[in-house]
């Protein structure tokens, strides 16, 4: 399902905190080339730093390639348009194999790879879920209504072939959009060979070279800052349960819902995390809303992680590995 709500706050931080913030041209100084869009249910924004005023035009054509390639997948892996791969197969499911590209192929294995590792915090077949939460009227699903749809939820019936896919049951339902961001950032910053470069996607971030990034306070208005740290050539991407949520009986009811109980994760209330894989660092992000601070997955997957738990106490998991320098706790939750 798109992130955009739960990244946006993220975003609206690196702002804060002036990641983004373009340089001024200079008489034969350095510039900044800026593109912007829209994609895969929020902002797109690429920033390459180019040497020279004289550099700027092949900058700028490389940052409208990155745009491009995320446009592309983004065609390639929507769930709601009848053009996209990932509709197809959902419409196919129980039923024959359906041709699906390398991009999507490449996105679905590394959705199974994710789940498997998180033994199922993480399920692309939670789209099975689709529709039984209201966030807007703040509405619940009953016991039952769960009951029918969680035996759908389930990433051992999404069998994946060279070239093709499909789901095991009438009823089942892939997203990817619980990593399409990261791996999307990820695949637009390989057509900026040898520059520095940003490309943010709904709020996933992928980096070259060296950045000041900002992170939003959990419990705080948007654009107050939990931490700031320096993102050297990585995927940075951030879940949290502050953006789309109601309250019910005194518990914060979110979108990051457990596959497992189809209800709201209680692992953590924001999960950073640093990667060099954009899957990875999309994926353990949600997981982790799931998990809570688990160091051992993350330790896995070779990501790092900053983690809220439910009672404010902030844990910092895995390995630097030299992608994350100089973390600064600006306030508690």
């Amino acid at each position: 399902m798109s992130r955009a709500w739960r990244l946006a706050a993220l975003l609206g931080a690196l702002l804060a905190a002036g990641c983004f913030a373009p340089r001024a041209p200079v008489a034969d100084g350095p510039v900044d080339a800026v593109v912007t869009g829209t994609a895969m249910g929020g902002d797109l924004r690429v920033v390459v730093r180019c040497a020279s005023r004289a550099e700027h035009p092949a900058c700028l054509d490389e940052a409208m390639a990155a745009r491009e390639r995320v446009e592309q997948l983004h065609g390639l892996a929507t769930d709601w348009s009848p053009e996209g791969e990932v509709f197809r197969l959902n419409a196919a499911a129980g039923g024959d194999s359906v041709p699906v590209s390398a991009d999507v192929e490449q996105m679905l294995r590394a959705s199974l790879r994710l789940a498997e590792a998180t033994n199922g915090a993480f399920d692309p077949t939670i789209n099975a879920l689709w529709g039984l939460w209201d966030f807007e009227a703040g509405r619940a699903p009953t016991a039952e209504e769960l009951g029918e749809r969680l035996p759908l939820v389930d990433f051992r019936g999404l069998q994946i072939g060279q070239g093709e896919a499909r789901l095991a049951r009438v009823g089942m339902s892939v997203s990817l959009g619980g990593i399409a961001q990261g791996w999307a950032a990820a695949e637009a910053l390989e057509l900026v060979p040898g520059r520095e470069a940003i490309v943010d996607v709904s709020g996933d971030i992928a980096a070259r070279g060296t950045w000041t990034v900002g992170l939003q306070h959990p419990r705080r208005p948007r654009g107050e800052l939990l931490a700031t740290l320096v993102l050297v050539d990585a995927v940075l991407t951030t879940s949290g349960d502050y953006e789309r949520f109601f309250d019910l009986d005194g518990q914060r009811m979110h979108h990051i819902l457990d596959p497992r109980t189809g209800r709201p994760g209680r692992g953590a209330s924001s999960a950073t995390v640093v990667s060099t894989d954009g899957a990875v660092a999309d994926g353990l992000a949600t997981a982790l809303l799931v998990l809570g601070p688990d160091e051992g997955v993350v330790r896995s997957l070779a990501a790092w992680a900053l983690v809220v738990d439910p009672s404010g106490v902030i844990h910092e998991l895995g390995d630097r590995g030299g992608h994350v320098r100089e973390v600064k706790v600006l306030a508690t939750p």
